[in-house]
């Protein structure tokens, strides 16, 4: 079997490993600024032991593994697994101790006390860099502004990826490609993958900076303007307060609604705007009339659905919540409670779906599930009279008492009847893991709420953070660290969390054969 002949290159994984971890080490230097600016010296002793000690391990992987061989595909998908799941426990770490200092100085702030408890500064953390924006932040108050702005930082690194970060700063050439494609990016702007990361950097600064004026100019103050300038672009949804989107203006919404928009279209599109001045033909991208079409028309479809179920009110909430959703940006203005279970269930499909490709956005994408209805379309085309002799030839030249599937389809073997069968799979593995989570949550769900925990295990894998209420400091430990699991996937879109699931066994084995 192919697999058991896979060769796996640690040296290079590790390599690799190491230069991601410089990404949490820069995070933490540069908010030691914002602790010094904001007079708050409680948090100086975790940051600086979370950027040296980044630092420091990321060094000694990278340079003790210098003359390894290079990594392949399968190593590079290693590399996206490991990298992300060892980032995201650096970066709990400033949650953790600056929460349990303030509690040890004798500050009885509910929020300290919860981000104390490692696993819900864990859970923070995971949150943040996979740009879900669920928190254990629960109740009235705020928190300190250093943990403020590392919660909206780790949205706005995690928006495009750890990968893109450090390929912007380093030259990796081939290796630079084999990890963009591991984490799941697909878009080229440059002819090499620095310039791609440059542009698509660029790109994504100036919609931070264009978020965070226009949030200034509608009347928002400018702290909350920089943090949520920040978490809307990366579609995260973290925000400075329990309340999320709740107590803002109409006309604050309205511009959330937009650039949480612009986040969910491919950079490959705003790219064609910028450089290209292509402001005609980026209306002929297939996928972005789609896009605006499952936006406006969801929405519509929203209020129709408040409307037959005899809730008059919240017109504009539930267009923002279905924005919210469909953008897997998280934001939200009202207790999802009061919405129909009709109406929640749609929320649930329009997170499932998400945005474009190439975009900050969770989901499936909506090029995936246009694929897969591709296929029915062609599945239901092969039974037309000229495509019926395919079939029927295959059928009746079979042995008699043949029990195997019978033919459907006669394909091409083309690039497009590849995606097609790409899509086919993430969307089996995709539907199967969130089904398989569900079964198990459910043994910590309350009674009756299998819907709304459908809902939230949904938003956990496509990187939403919409909830229901039933994610909070008080969810059973197992079930937080099965939603950890699920936004670590969803965030890797899969295929790199299988690929490590099957390497870890497979290393395994090998250990125990060379032992003996």
């Amino acid at each position: 079997m192919e697999l058991f002949k896979q060769k796996i290159r640690w040296g290079a994984i590790l390599g690799q490993v190491g230069l991601l971890l410089h990404v949490p080490a820069a995070m933490a230097a540069v908010s030691l600024l914002i602790a010094l600016l904001f007079k708050e010296y409680f948090a100086l002793t975790a940051l600086g032991v979370t950027a040296a000690s980044s630092f420091i391990i990321g060094q000694i992987l990278f340079w003790t593994t210098k003359g390894s061989k290079k990594a392949r595909l399968w190593d590079a998908m290693l590399i996206a697994a490991l990298g992300w799941i060892m980032c995201s426990f650096i970066a709990a770490f400033p949650i953790y101790s600056i929460a349990k200092t303030l509690v040890n100085q004798g500050e009885t702030f509910r929020l300290f006390e919860i981000y104390s408890v490692p696993i819900n500064a864990l859970f923070e953390s995971f949150s943040g860099f996979t740009t879900t924006g669920f928190t254990m932040m629960q109740g009235e108050g705020t928190l300190p502004f250093i943990l403020q702005w590392w919660r909206s930082l780790l949205q706005w690194i995690g928006g495009l990826g750890l990968v893109v970060f450090i390929l912007a700063l380093t030259h990796l050439n081939k290796e630079g490609y084999q990890l963009y494609y591991a984490e799941a990016h697909s878009e080229k702007m440059a002819k090499n993958i620095t310039g791609t990361a440059h542009w698509t950097w660029g790109i994504y600064l100036m919609f931070t900076i264009l978020g965070i004026l226009l949030f200034k100019l509608a009347g928002m103050p400018i702290w909350e303007a920089v943090n949520h300038g920040m978490t809307v672009i990366a579609t995260g949804g973290f925000t400075l307060s329990h309340s999320s989107f709740q107590g803002y203006s109409t006309l604050i919404k309205l511009i959330a609604l937009f650039m949480m928009l612009m986040g969910a279209i491919s950079f490959g599109i705003h790219f064609r705007v910028i450089r290209e001045r292509d402001f005609l033909g980026i209306w002929k991208h297939w996928q972005l009339r789609l896009l605006f079409i499952f936006a406006f028309g969801g929405a519509a479809l929203c209020i129709l659905l408040n409307l037959w179920n005899g809730l008059y009110a919240y017109k504009m909430d539930t267009v923002f919540q279905w924005f919210s959703a469909l953008t897997t940006c998280g934001f939200n203005t009202l207790d999802l409670q009061v919405l129909s279970p009709m109406l929640r269930l749609l929320l649930i499909i329009g997170m499932f779906v998400g945005g474009m490709t190439g975009s900050t956005v969770g989901g499936l994408k909506i090029r995936r599930v246009m694929r897969i209805f591709y296929g029915i379309v062609l599945r239901v085309f092969a039974i037309t009279k000229s495509k019926e002799g395919h079939i029927t030839k295959s059928f009746t030249q079979s042995s008699r008492n043949s029990t195997s599937e019978p033919p459907g389809l006669e394909l091409s073997h083309s690039e497009n009847d590849e995606r097609l069968f790409t899509a086919g799979v993430l969307f089996t593995l995709w539907t199967s893991t969130l089904f398989f989570a569900w079964f198990l949550v459910l043994k910590w769900s309350p009674f009756g709420d299998g819907l709304d925990m459908l809902f939230e295990l949904t938003s956990a894998m496509s990187n939403v953070g919409l909830t229901s209420g039933i994610v909070s400091p008080e969810l059973a430990t197992p079930a937080k660290w099965v939603f950890m699991g699920l936004m670590w996937v969803g965030r890797l879109e899969i295929i790199p969390a299988l690929i490590l699931l099957l390497t870890l066994p497979l290393t395994l084995k090998r250990s125990l054969t060379r032992g003996k």
